[in-house]
């Protein structure tokens, strides 16, 4: 039996780095999803869902495991940090994806919703990467 979580490789090279848990466990649960073989790029833990990111997409599970949301890298236009409003007058903070064409329901953007400012700047910065490392392959 295996110890722990087989080493992520990342991106498109397979680079391999400094073993990390976190990755390790991402890459595992990715294989297990639409994900599977995609080459991993990252991951964010958003408390009680996760976004993981391959060089082709972002994929959200909520907290039973389930997909919450899936978007092409390649479809996604701009990447940008909100304060979104919740019942009762409260705020939380979400990351917007504006599309470059709407989607089959007819959405041009979609929101993943965070609990803290933090996660959902790290969660924007991480897409923002995945983006601009789509667009350099394709150019």
């Amino acid at each position: 039996n295996q110890i722990r979580p087989r080493r992520a490789f990342y991106g498109r090279d397979r680079a391999m780095r400094e073993y990390r848990l976190a990755d390790a466990t991402a890459t595992s649960i990715a294989m297990r999803t639409r994900l599977a073989g995609e080459p991993y790029l990252s991951h964010c833990d958003m408390g009680d869902s996760v976004a993981l990111l391959s060089v082709k997409r972002l994929l959200v599970l909520g907290s039973e495991g389930e997909e919450v949301l899936v978007v092409k890298l390649k479809r996604i236009k701009d990447v940008e940090v909100r304060q979104n409003p919740k019942q009762k007058g409260l705020l939380d903070w979400g990351v917007f994806l504006s599309l470059k064409e709407p989607r089959k329901n007819g959405r041009e953007a979609e929101v993943i919703s965070c609990q803290e400012q933090s996660i959902a700047l790290e969660l924007c910065a991480q897409t923002k990467r995945a983006i601009n490392l789509v667009q350099n392959e394709s150019s």
